[in-house]
């Protein structure tokens, strides 16, 4: 009983937040290694922005479908680092609407993750528009830890 209680039991869930930067890979990599130090899971959540494109439905079924296939493409690469890097199959979700109000919703929801992990931009004066968010106005609808991984020039 007490080692199916431990197998069954889920440690810490580290949240990564994929997009079309190019930064986020160092986030997902950065939680893998969290993930991997305390025997926990990768989650992996892309959010596409609501498109506001109005009177050309077939139009915005078409855009829709091309940020459909690029948030897969996207989470299919972030995935495979972690499976690589943790021997572990991430947790994945898609959804489509606000970034951070989406973020802060799966936050509360899963009660396993344990930190929200992103990665900064390289550039210097502008570290990207989650990070400053959550880092300044956003920080207070935070239920867990924001670990910021600096950009990989950064650390050069």
């Amino acid at each position: 009983m007490d080692s199916k209680h431990k197998e069954g039991k889920r440690k810490g869930v580290f949240l990564v937040v994929v997009d079309e930067t190019k930064e986020y890979m160092n986030a997902v990599q950065k939680a893998s290694e969290f993930a991997n130090a305390e025997d926990g899971y990768v989650a992996l959540l892309y959010v596409m922005e609501q498109s506001f494109v109005q009177n050309w439905q077939n139009i915005e079924e078409r855009i829709r479908e091309e940020m459909r296939r690029s948030a897969e493409q996207h989470i299919w690469n972030a995935s495979g680092m972690v499976i690589e890097q943790t021997q572990k199959k991430p947790m994945i979700c898609i959804e489509e609407g606000d970034r951070s109000d989406l973020i802060v919703q799966t936050l509360e929801n899963n009660p396993n993750i344990v930190a929200l992990v992103l990665a900064a931009s390289s550039n210097a004066s502008k570290p990207g528009s989650l990070v400053s968010y959550f880092s300044g106005k956003g920080l207070a609808r935070l239920k867990v830890p924001l670990m910021i991984v600096p950009s990989v020039e950064a650390q050069e």
